[in-house]
């Protein structure tokens, strides 16, 4: 009886449905046993309660000998669910599953079939098409399935809904799903999505060569960021450090520029035609765009993402180090060097063998849709990994597709001021992945419980509070709440209250 107790107040706190379904801790051991085509399960442990994850068993196991996998499956406080996380980069590593057993569910992730030394690492695909085939997209789906068995066989009976949260590679595998497999799913989070990998590292490659004339040091990126903060903020009626609408903002970058030689406080010519080649994108030599740039606005994380060290192109930035790892290891072959052999009229051509497996640009999601499939799609307008505007591109294409009954099934959120998934000068904690605890396990404030009750209750969500904490620490307490509206809406101020504050603000379509 206290059991159940115990799990009626969590599910009040979670705001979830719970199924009160207890397991005895002693079952966790069997799991061990259990008898699966081409499934070693390694081992199954209790690991006990820390706040706020509830107690639960562990099961690691291998797939088919090269995929390891982990599920996760609360003890005492199950919702009734699955919840499959998304893993990063080159991913390599299986995820953390906090995230979903902090809410409830039964939690499960994957390393997609191989081990790296971190999440940049890309040697395991070289000459290894089956390896690059399960990091593309069919190591998450027979996870899932084999994830859902072990559910089944421990709790002895059927989830109720499974749901995928993902951002960054994680976001383009829970594109990847709903497009190739729809059926695994009943609703996913797509996070600054990976949209086309073989284009998106075609971008990286672009700036980097950008900068091999012109490299821009470290300590010349708050200049860089304070002019783009002079350009562009208060373009939505408020000046409060964060920019709403940078793909609407031109920064003329001509007056940083130092007529006499390098200085600290200037950027060289060169550097400024490598920051308008980052802002512009990628083009061919007739000049035809070939995929978009980066918006400016909230540079401060250049260095890790774009411009490296300032000593020798982009290294050894993010962007530098996957376009790198993708051409060596995946595309050309393992002595290439792309920043100074791509040919940006004639090799895009050799990515097409790659596009399959490695892309997720389907803009027909009717199958999807059709088993009644719920998106929720967000991206940072500060994201300098991902560019924010090929997910509005792929976002509109799927309106095209589906018109007005897009928003019965997909909405996307836009989000001032973030960065890659998580950090930046605006609002970025609202439950995404990466993102630490949610400020409020509630679906107005969180946007996986916002995923739940649109799928369980067919409530719709069209704004979603999001938290910034002073120093992104929530130990530190809020500084302040921003409603994210659902695109092409914006959030704007009613003239009246703190501007801190989410209550005094609406959602109303943008004016240009």
């Amino acid at each position: 009886m206290a059991l159940h107790r115990v799990a009626a107040a969590f599910a009040a706190t979670v705001g979830v449905g719970f199924c009160a379904n207890v397991v005895a801790a002693t079952d966790c051991a069997a799991i061990a046993r259990l008898a699966l085509p081409d499934v070693v399960i390694k081992s199954a442990q209790v690991v006990a309660a820390a706040a706020p994850v509830p107690e639960y068993c562990k099961v690691l196991g291998t797939l088919e000998q090269t995929i390891q996998f982990e599920v996760a499956l609360p003890t005492t406080q199950w919702n009734g669910k699955l919840f499959y996380a998304g893993g990063g980069g080159f991913n390599g590593s299986i995820p953390n599953l906090t995230q979903g057993l902090a809410r409830g569910y039964a939690a499960a992730g994957s390393d997609t079939g191989h081990t790296g030394v971190n999440s940049l690492a890309a040697a395991w695909a070289l000459n290894n098409t089956q390896a690059q085939i399960n990091y593309g997209h069919r190591a998450t789906h027979v996870v899932a399935e084999l994830s859902k068995q072990i559910v089944r066989k421990y709790y002895e009976r059927n989830e109720q809904r499974a749901y995928f949260v993902g951002c960054s590679n994680g976001g383009k595998m829970g594109l990847t799903e709903l497009q190739k497999y729809p059926q695994d799913f009943d609703g996913v989070v797509v996070g600054n999505p990976v949209i086309d990998r073989t284009r998106l590292m075609m971008s990286y490659t672009y700036n980097a060569r950008a900068l091999t004339p012109a490299p821009i040091p470290p300590q010349k990126i708050a200049l860089l960021e304070k002019a783009t903060l002079a350009a562009c903020d208060g373009r939505d009626g408020l000046v409060d450090g964060v920019i709403d609408a940078p793909a609407q903002c031109k920064v003329d970058l001509r007056a940083l520029t130092c007529r006499g030689g390098d200085a600290a406080d200037f950027f060289t010519a060169g550097q400024v035609a490598a920051l308008e080649k980052i802002y512009n994108g990628p083009h061919d030599s007739a000049g035809k765009r070939l995929y978009p740039g980066f918006p400016p606005g909230h540079e401060d994380d250049y260095e890790a993402y774009i411009t490296g060290s300032g000593k020798l192109n982009a290294h050894p930035s993010g962007q530098w180090s996957f376009q790198d790892g993708f051409m060596r290891y995946f595309v050309f072959g393992e002595k290439y060097d792309a920043v100074a052999d791509f040919n940006f009229d004639r090799d895009i051509a050799a990515f097409a063998p790659f596009e399959k497996d490695q892309d997720a640009v389907q803009t027909d999601l009717s199958a999807f849709k059709a088993r009644g499939g719920k998106l929720i799609m967000y991206h940072g307008w500060a994201d300098h990994s991902i560019t924010p505007l090929r997910t509005l591109q792929y976002f509109d294409d799927v309106r095209k597709v589906h018109g007005a009954a897009t928003e019965d099934f997909a909405r996307l959120f836009m989000v001032p001021g973030m960065h890659h998934c998580s950090k930046g000068p605006g609002p970025n904690s609202f439950g995404g992945s990466g993102q630490g605890f949610s400020p409020r396990y509630d679906p107005d404030f969180d946007v996986v419980m916002a995923l739940d009750r649109w799928v369980e209750q067919g409530v719709a969500p069209r704004q979603i509070v999001a938290t910034k904490y002073v120093n992104d620490d929530a130990k530190q307490g809020v500084a302040r709440t921003r409603p994210l509206c659902m695109y092409p809406q914006v959030a704007r101020h009613r003239g009246t209250g703190s501007i801190d504050d989410a209550a005094n603000f609406s959602c109303v379509t943008a004016t240009k």
